[in-house]
């Protein structure tokens, strides 16, 4: 007997599928989180550490930052993993707190840089920061590519929204590598600086991410 029309459409449409390796949770954030580190150790090595140290006599206001782009990062990156594996009521707001509790860093900045005035934007100082700018953003490129291939393995939903969230993540991991190098401990070079790489990074995600992910 005859197969039903139904049954010949079906055997045609997967008589070619393969099984593929299901996406871990566990593998994507182990990813990531090697990126970074490969990433701040490249930094460490190339351009050397801060002469205080990471911990040991560090400035209070560098702990606090480094440890804000650090938790950013892990919750973005965290956001990102979840968005590549979709599935019913699965939450991809939770980077906005940490989103939050960083965004004080740039605000901070700005308020001091505008009682300061023109001292705040002289010739070193923007010549400082455009370097740790340019570095936090070089340090940021392991990770989004290793993010943009997760989302390319998986099937994001919303995949301008996972890119600009892989770019966060991205570039809040390159500021915490470029925190580890540079001396600097004032506010407004650390809230305007190091932070634009996260904005930076977030725009370069959200604009290329999409175009390589889509399916």
């Amino acid at each position: 007997m005859d197969k039903a029309p139904s049954d010949t459409l079906i055997a045609e449409l997967v008589g070619e599928l393969q099984p593929v390796t299901p996406l871990r949770f566990g593998s994507g954030l182990a990813a990531a989180l090697a990126a970074a580190g490969v990433s701040a150790a490249g930094v460490v090595a190339l351009l050397g550490a801060r002469p205080d140290g990471v911990l040991h006599s560090a400035d209070p206001m560098h702990l606090v930052a480094t440890g804000l782009y650090g938790v950013l990062g892990l919750a973005a990156s965290v956001t990102v993993i979840v968005m590549g594996r979709p599935q019913v009521g699965s939450d991809h707001g939770g980077w906005r707190w940490a989103a939050g509790m960083a965004a004080l860093l740039p605000i901070a900045g700005l308020i001091v840089a505008a009682e300061r005035g023109h001292a705040a934007m002289a010739g070193d100082a923007m010549a400082h920061g455009a370097a740790c700018l340019a570095i936090g953003a070089a340090a940021s490129l392991l990770v989004l590519a290793v993010l943009t291939g997760w989302l390319r393995r998986g099937a994001p939903t919303a995949p301008g929204r996972a890119g600009l969230v892989a770019g966060v993540a991205a570039g809040a991991f390159g500021s915490f590598a470029v925190s580890l190098h540079c001396p600097e401990n004032d506010i407004v070079h650390i809230g305007l600086w190091h932070s634009a790489a996260v904005v930076v990074m977030a725009g370069i995600g959200g604009l290329l991410v999409p175009r390589l992910v889509r399916w």
